[in-house]
């Protein structure tokens, strides 16, 4: 009897069903509250929920022993690290404090606040046993803007008869008699300092878990005994496996113009106008980003009626008589379209317009910003977006948009910028003195006369750089950034990527039916997919020298570089079966073609200082590389059922099981790259805001996605999971996990660390992923139960 309930207890299906609970716990958490606190008061700080991560801790502690992981050591190293990570998460839950230090300057104090989430009411006081003294707080920003560039406190710690200072700052942390304080906020005054301090006694024993887990992957590839070995072999036989190697890197028209003249007349004229410098949202950038940007936001392209984006420009400012009245404003719902009576999809500007010059659809649009975020319909967010594109139209034609003039005093003005429309706040004097050059610069473009703009631009510039050489970026800078922008590289390889991705994966349905290999054809399509990728490589390293950051800190750098990952992971591993390669490529133009979408800015921003680290570089780059890897053997899952379909008319068993092994060999390695890049995650986490994990919605998706793929790739050692057609499935399905996991908590749960603030996600897209999730989860259910009944019997 008791070694039969201890069969039960410690077997792979007993494991999935808690890891199934614990999943669902979390999924619930995130999904069934709108607010972290109630999250916390009703999941994660509950006794149920630490009850079943014990219960799972001891359980794979049973199913280790049975399994015998200790004579494979990668895998026993690889599991034991849960094993740690569990018991330090368990030393910080019940022996951690955490606290906040409200300062003013020249206060000084030795007394924490302590929070305790589970329970808000809950507030006790901590002496820490040593002062710390708030001498003076600094905040910087981004020049021109209020948008914080880091905000610093200068403190000094009093410790009996011993006293330093420190400059505490976001990822720069205090650590003191085993306290570590941290930059948090800062008082609205900028003369006060919020510092979270926490004391936590199973930080390095989870750093530790965290360090095995790393060590246990790696241990595991070269174990001779481990599956993910033996898989390699098997595609080594049969000739399908490359060699593994991970690389972890306004004035009137004086005379009657036509559009068409205009657009003949305007190019040469607008491109120079485009070379000039402008400040806006804290960055100084070429005229040419910021035209490019502004037509992007109002039409949805870069190119219309036969203008680039910087001629469309130059026309609004020089030639608004004409342009008001040309379909610039795109407008993509159409029940909108009906009621403006649109024939196509784009609109005048002066369609949004009544007689006395007020917007005639105020009514909808303000219904639209009065309604709670979540409560909005898809027709209200159409009417918000297209809002927008009206106020970016407006601060065209009204010459609020280039802040081109420096103030003589700005220095002590953070090196703001003005435009014309902002000139009355400088001095008369000096308000003249540019009106006067906007004017020259005006004309000049009005008449497409190219000597008079450069002789204006020229004064500009030395104007800018005689107040604001400071923070003026290099002028190699701004050529790279034009270049860039006129390169559209990353738009052009929506096609290419698709395409190659297409032909790659007919040519490997053709050589499957046909055993025949087409050798020429894979090597001129390999070729063509590492040029893709090269081109791909050089716009995102411009992209890294003209932003100065690491180009993944945003949500269109990270879609980006995802579909880099999908296309490195299956031209370096993957390349000698052309269904994989073309499932890798296809997926990487299927990205790019989500990072072109209308809700996805692709302008280069300004870093919030809490990403002004290293660990940008390493977290990011790691856990979106995994990304690439988990899409390959989704769509390799998605060719397979196919291949299952087609078995009636050809013997296909070897190939489907070939295919098989490289899902399996891509989900290993991404679930090794997702675990170690969330893992690092949490290292940054406990580095810039003092805890390692927090049940942020980001990060714990991303532990519900790497408990489904630890499932997946457990599944083969299940009974009635270990049928090819099953792990083809789940390999599909289990992809929406990582699709939640990114778009759906970025763009529709919208709160957490990790969003990126927009809330706009379509309710539509968002149903499509809970039932692929739930999908996946009912398989997994059924074919567990079985499990159990067949091994009760």
């Amino acid at each position: 009897m008791l070694q039969r309930l201890s069969n039960l207890l410690f077997s792979l299906p007993t494991t999935v069903i808690f890891a199934l609970i614990y999943m669902f716990a979390q999924i619930y958490a995130t999904l069934g509250f709108s607010s972290d606190a109630d999250a916390w008061l009703y999941v994660y700080g509950r006794g149920w929920f630490e009850a079943i991560q014990w219960i799972l801790a001891i359980n794979l502690i049973g199913v280790m022993y049975k399994y015998k992981t200790y004579k494979k050591k990668g895998i026993f190293v690889l599991h034991l690290s849960i094993i740690i990570i569990f018991i330090g998460a368990g030393i910080t839950r019940y022996f951690g404090k955490e606290g906040v230090l409200h300062l003013r300057v020249g206060e000084a104090s030795d007394t924490i606040v302590l929070q305790n989430k589970a329970n808000p009411s809950d507030v006790g006081i901590l002496d820490m046993g040593f002062k710390i003294r708030l001498d003076k707080f600094v905040m910087h920003k981004y020049p021109g803007s209020t948008q914080p560039s880091s905000y610093d406190s200068y403190v000094s710690v009093i410790d009996k008869d011993k006293t330093f200072p420190y400059h505490i700052y976001m990822n720069h942390i205090l650590v003191y008699k085993g306290f570590r304080v941290y930059q948090m906020a800062y008082d609205p005054d900028e003369k006060g300092s919020i510092l979270l301090v926490g004391h936590d006694p199973g930080m390095y024993v989870t750093y530790l878990g965290y360090l095995l887990m790393a060590i246990g992957f790696i241990m595991s590839v070269f174990e001779s005994k481990s599956r993910f070995r033996m898989t390699a072999r098997k595609l080594k036989e049969s000739g399908l496996f490359a060699i593994l190697l991970m690389l972890f890197v306004n004035t009137a028209s004086l005379h009657a113009l036509t559009l068409e003249e205009f657009a003949t007349k305007s190019k040469a004229i607008s491109n120079e106008f485009a070379k000039g410098l402008v400040q806006f949202n804290g960055r100084i950038e070429p005229i040419d980003t910021l035209d490019l940007d502004f037509i992007h936001k109002i039409t949805k392209k870069a190119k219309l009626h036969n203008m680039n984006y910087n001629q469309l420009v130059v026309g609004m400012l020089t030639y608004p008589e004409i342009f008001t009245n040309i379909p610039l404003i795109y407008v993509g719902n159409p029940t909108i379209r009906k009621l403006m009576h649109l024939k196509g999809k784009y609109a005048t500007y002066n369609q949004f317009f009544n007689q006395t010059g007020d917007i005639k659809y105020i009514k909808q649009i303000n219904l639209a910003m009065q309604t709670p975020d979540r409560q909005r319909t898809q027709i209200q967010r159409e009417w918000l977006k297209l809002n927008e594109r009206i106020y970016v139209a407006y601060m065209i034609f009204e010459y609020k948009a280039f802040a081109i003039f420096p103030s003589p005093n700005a220095k002590n003005e953070n090196y703001k910028w003005y435009s014309f429309d902002e000139l009355n706040k400088l001095d008369a004097l000096t308000a003249r003195f540019y009106a006067n050059i906007f004017k020259q610069l005006l004309v000049s473009l009005h008449d497409f006369d190219i000597n008079q703009l450069k002789q204006v631009q020229k004064k500009i510039y030395k104007i800018q750089t005689e107040y604001s050489a400071a923070v003026l970026p290099s002028k190699s800078r701004v050529k790279m950034e034009i270049l860039y922008n006129h390169l559209q590289i990353f738009p052009a390889l929506i096609g290419i990527y698709s395409l190659l991705g297409i032909i790659a994966i007919f040519i490997g349905f053709f050589e499957v039916l046909k055993a025949r290999k087409l050798n020429k054809t894979e090597n001129a399509l390999i070729i063509l997919g590492w040029l893709a990728l090269l081109a791909h490589t050089a716009n995102m390293l411009l992209r890294w020298y003209i932003s100065g950051h690491a180009p993944w800190s945003n949500a269109y750098e990270s879609i980006v570089f995802i579909a880099w990952g999908s296309a490195f992971a299956s031209l370096m591993f993957f390349k000698r079966s052309m269904l994989a390669l073309g499932a890798g490529l296809f997926m990487a133009g299927m990205f790019m073609m989500v990072a072109h979408l209308n809700n996805i800015d692709p302008q280069i921003t300004n870093m919030v200082p809490v990403l002004k680290s290293y660990w940008l570089l390493i977290h990011v780059a790691v856990i979106t590389s995994s990304y690439g890897f988990l899409a390959v053997g989704s769509m390799l899952g998605l060719l397979n059922m196919i291949l299952f379909a087609l078995r009636k008319y050809k013997d296909l068993d070897f190939q489907i099981k070939e295919i098989n092994n490289i899902i399996y060999l891509s989900l290993w390695i991404g679930l090794a790259l997702l675990s170690v890049g969330t893992f690092l995650g949490g290292v940054w986490a406990n580095e810039s805001w003092g805890r390692y994990w927090s049940w942020d919605p980001k990060e714990t998706w991303s532990l519900i996605t790497m408990i489904a793929y630890a499932i997946v790739i457990h599944s083969k050692m299940i009974p009635k999971m270990k049928g090819e057609f099953v792990f083809s499935l789940l390999a599909f399905l289990t992809f929406f996990f990582v699709l939640m996991t990114y778009f759906g908590v970025n763009f529709y749960i919208a709160q957490g660390l990790h969003a990126y603030g927009r809330g706009e996600g379509d309710a539509t897209w968002f149903n499509v992923l809970k039932a692929g999730i739930g999908a996946w989860a009912s398989i997994v259910v059924a074919y567990t139960i079985m499990a159990i009944t067949k091994k009760g019997k």
